[in-house]
């Protein structure tokens, strides 16, 4: 049994639920500032609240950790860079990252700043575990689709280097893998991988005709919860337990961190760990689930029903002043101050939700609504609530009483002299000393001589700086001397204003560096991707197409399909973005014996290998580039060229930076890709009579399925042999807004999805032909649209 603690992390939406997190017993808090963070909906940190939350949960022993765990556009690292200045004085322990580029340039500007790895990244094996650790990551948060023993297994290899090893424990799950769900971005126009997402997880959904799944809710995962599983991840030697909420209020927040707290409490002291904690189900949850854990996936992971659990009927709304924001509650309604309630109309419709504050006397209450007002809170409303288990009125005071000053930076000071001498200050700061000349000469007192106490009294009174006088060393100052308080204070103010000159000068040494871009490519190729035999020999074999294959992630299905690659030596093979346990090991030994001239990957575990063995690779769209630092991040890991992240729109994509030495890909034509999910989304739309994934699924099923949302948004769910359920927009999209961007070197036609609505109307050649067609006519009149629109269509043939 492992002798030391585990860090247990919690959320921290707002400054309430940071303290709350603190006084519940947390070792670190993670929360956002602003922005760039992937929870927009939450109200976030304040820039000016930061110091005092640093300083107040330093003082209890507890870390800050800032999430910068967004894709980033370029025209954006500047302003990152300002924030990052402003927190780190502030005092954060750590940033947690998902974008390639952010990483490389904290890594530059920040050299002291610990960095983490979010979930965003995927990392899910060995190699991206060495990649990370080379990069300067500390502590990396596991993709959260593992199982115990695969959580064990890479714990151990985080260990050996040098890593963290973080994982989820509670809160709401994604049904993609971390960090691969694009669906919000490209149905709703609001990116999860930019913090934005709209949970289109938790919708309803028509399946097609003839279906036998379990209902319009086959997206909607239970909340995960591996409460009884604490001394397991204990004994796997998980170094943090992070829980998810920071939309949610401080009353969760607490509970969750104080029931976590109290189950490890007991795991340290050999006791045997609680099946289950009343606290948990009696704040937001879906119900709970802990089949990822188990490896046990299939319709028990499910919900039929995306609302909150907890909530139970409390009463109804007998009116609301809008103006006084006072509400009015039914008579037979029991309900107290700081009770945090949701208004529903009687058919469930959701209304909102909000804290109840003072009574204002005659069962009225100031009513604080929380998040967004959907529509008009009306007298016969119904009134949800949770079960009050813990004395929330007595939390919140001891969170309205919490407060620290905010933490400064050490300035210390040194007085020397002596009568018929200058005075003289040396201040020094993070080891950089600067010396100061009064321009008086000292004189011995004929009165009272300035006292030691007086003068550190005037050195210390540094206001409203940066600063505080962590130390005055008088020992060179000779004693019986008058000094004028008004010198005291001049030499005072010229320190600090030398000081503060530094830290602005820190904060342009931090700004991006310059990127260079690379020569423009004399004259684009184009390179076709298939997943096929069939597709594959209607290539034509002249060199004038790069064909591309794509592989599958099972270790045995890769070996079937391993013989073409010695059929067509030149055959560029694609690596799966998730590759776990042996699946990466097979396309490891795979990438060692088919001596392939370069290869295209999703995956930055096969990049690491890649680049070990000499091998020039091309970083797939599915590592998630939406800036040059990203691209320049890969070419300095060996990359030969790079496709852009989905989530870069047309409309940004000719303002990112190409360096040199990186050959730029770019779709002509291909499926918008959605997700993919390591559960089953075909059987909840077409049940196949398994309730639970078995061995064979993932090699053998070759099923598929249509669902439609309430936009009529049309959605393909495809499960090839040997890959995982994948997701997209039914159609063949074109994107004829970048054919003239003179920076793309290989133009892809991606045919790897083998739906009838994800091919052209015509034979692959003919397709060949068109698309060279309208790549050489881009910008002239020649070039005849065709069938290009830019929407999700079927073929791309005129």
């Amino acid at each position: 049994m492992k002798k030391n603690t585990i860090e247990l992390l919690a959320p921290g939406g707002d400054a309430r639920s940071v303290k709350a997190a603190i006084l519940a017993g947390a070792d670190a808090v993670y929360l956002g500032v602003g922005d760039f963070n992937a929870r927009k909906r939450a109200v976030n940190i304040r820039p000016e609240d930061l110091p005092e939350l640093c300083s107040l949960a330093h003082r209890y022993g507890c870390k800050i950790y800032l999430t910068l765990n967004i894709l980033a556009f370029e025209e954006e690292f500047s302003a990152l860079s300002d924030l990052l200045v402003r927190t780190v004085r502030f005092g954060i322990d750590a940033v947690i990252i998902q974008d390639y580029g952010l990483l490389q340039h904290v890594r530059r500007a920040f050299p002291d700043l610990e960095i983490h790895a979010s979930t965003q990244m995927t990392t899910h094996n060995t190699g991206q575990l060495k990649l990370l650790a080379e990069s300067g990551v500390k502590q990396v948060n596991f993709a959260r689709e593992l199982c115990l023993s695969e959580l064990t297994e890479l714990t151990a290899a985080a260990h050996k280097e040098g890593l963290r090893a973080e994982v989820f424990v509670h809160g709401a799950y994604c049904v993609s893998f971390s960090g691969q769900c694009y669906m919000s971005g490209l149905l709703y126009e609001n990116s999860a991988n930019r913090g934005a997402c709209v949970q289109p997880c938790r919708r309803d959904y028509k399946p097609e005709s003839g279906s036998r799944g379990d209902g319009s809710k086959v997206l909607n995962l239970k909340d995960n919860s591996v409460f009884s599983r604490a001394a397991d991840l204990y004994a796997a030697g998980v170094d943090s337990l992070k829980i998810e909420g920071r939309i949610k209020g401080y009353e969760y927040v607490y509970s969750t961190v104080l029931s976590w707290r109290e189950q490890l409490d007991r795991v340290y002291a050999g006791k045997d760990p609680a099946g289950k904690d009343s606290r948990l189900s009696a704040v937001f949850n879906r119900s709970f689930s802990d089949n990822l854990i188990q490896g046990r996936l299939g319709a028990d992971s499910f919900t039929p029903d995306s609302g909150d659990q907890s909530l139970f009927p409390a009463g109804r709304v007998d009116a609301y002043n809008a103006r006084d924001g006072e509400l009015i509650v039914s008579r037979d309604t029991q309900l107290s101050t700081g009770q945090s309630i949701t208004i529903t109309e009687n058919s469930g419709s959701f209304i909102c939700t909000g804290t109840l504050g003072e009574s204002t006397g005659n069962r009225g209450f100031r009513f604080r609504i929380e998040h967004k007002l959907m529509g008009k809170i009306k007298k016969g409303q119904l009134i949800l609530a949770q079960a009050r288990l813990i004395d929330f009125s007595a939390i919140d005071d001891r969170i309205s009483s919490m407060s620290a000053d905010p933490e400064k930076l050490p300035l210390e000071f040194s007085l020397g002299g002596k009568a018929g001498e200058a005075l003289e200050l040396t201040a020094s700061f993070r080891g950089t000393g600067v010396t100061l000349v009064a321009d008086i000469l000292l004189e011995k007192a004929t009165g009272h001589p300035t006292s030691p106490e007086t003068i550190k009294k005037q050195l210390s009174r540094l206001g409203n700086t940066p600063f505080y006088l962590s130390s005055c060393d008088l020992d060179c100052l000779e004693g019986g001397i008058f000094i004028p308080l008004a010198v005291l204070n001049d030499l005072r103010r010229k320190a600090v204003a030398a000081f503060e000159a530094d830290l602005k000068g820190e904060s342009e040494k931090a700004k991006p560096l310059t990127l260079l871009p690379g020569d423009l490519p004399e004259s684009p190729r184009i390179a076709l991707a298939v997943a096929d035999r069939e597709q594959l020999k209607q290539i034509p074999d002249d060199g004038s197409v790069l064909p591309v294959f794509q592989l599958p992630a099972d270790a045995e299905v890769l070996a079937e399909v391993a013989p073409l690659f010695d059929e067509y030596p030149d055959l560029i093979p694609w690596f799966p973005s998730i590759l776990i346990g042996p699946q990466y090991t097979a396309a490891g030994d795979f990438l060692l014996r088919t001596g392939a001239g370069q290869i295209i990957t999703d995956n930055s575990g096969i990049a690491c290998l890649a680049r070990e063995r000499g091998i020039p690779w091309i970083a797939g769209p599915l590592l998630n580039a939406t800036n040059g630092y990203a691209l320049d991040f890969f070419r300095q890991h060996g990359a030969a060229g790079a496709f852009c992240s989905s989530e870069l729109e047309d409309s940004r994509f000719d303002g990112i930076t190409v360096p040199a030495g990186i050959e730029l890909w770019s779709p002509f034509a291909g499926p918008d890709f959605l997700m993919k999910s390591r559960h089953c989304i075909v059987r909840n739309c077409r049940d196949c009579g398994k309730r639970v994934m078995d061995a064979r699924c993932l090699p053998d099923c070759s099923r598929s399925a249509e669902i439609t949302d309430t936009q009529g948004n049309e959605i393909l769910v495809i499960k090839s042999p040997g890959d995982y359920n994948s997701l997209y927009r039914k159609g063949l999209r074109v994107h004829p807004v970048r054919l003239k961007d003179p920076r793309v070197g290989i133009w892809l036609l991606d045919l790897r999805v083998r739906h009838w609505s994800m091919q052209p109307d015509c034979s692959i050649p003919q397709f060949i032909e068109y698309a060279q067609g309208q790549i050489r006519g881009a910008g002239s009149s020649k070039a005849s649209p065709g069938r290009m629109p830019g929407n999700p269509v079927k073929g791309g043939c005129p």
